[in-house]
């Protein structure tokens, strides 16, 4: 599950998930780094994504990882503009329907990464270099 932490003006949310697994889903299985949602259940509703920006972003719609802490776990920076009073209502408020679906697409991820590095080991036996 997701973390958030408040420092000074800055809030970091950290992953559950470790940025290299994120690549390489984002790599062989990007549908599954969506959430869907609606009526069908067919509608995107959120997604994870990488940033070349090192602080990565968040919006109502999505969260791009930018870098990792020291644990490889993916990490997103943002500035906080909300009030100085109530600070973790503000920061539920704020991110928390987000933190949400982020832990849910997280909670597939370990069966995501177990199908993918089974198909490329799959491939790798069937490589031959002679």
């Amino acid at each position: 599950m997701a973390n958030v932490k408040k420092f000074g003006e800055a809030v970091v949310i950290t992953s559950g998930a470790k940025l290299e697994d994120i690549r390489k889903i984002a790599k062989y299985r990007p549908e599954k780094l969506v959430l869907m949602g609606g009526e069908d259940g067919k509608e995107p509703i959120f997604a994870v994504g990488l940033s070349g920006n090192r602080s990565g972003s968040i919006n109502k719609y999505s969260i791009d990882f930018g870098g990792c802490d020291e644990n490889g776990l993916a990490q997103v920076t943002v500035a906080y503009t909300g009030p100085a009073e109530g600070v973790k209502e503000a920061l539920a408020d704020s991110i928390g329907p987000q933190v949400m679906m982020l832990t849910k697409l997280e909670d597939s991820f370990r069966g995501v990464l177990d199908e993918i590095n089974a198909d490329v080991n799959r491939i790798m036996e069937s490589i031959t270099i002679g």
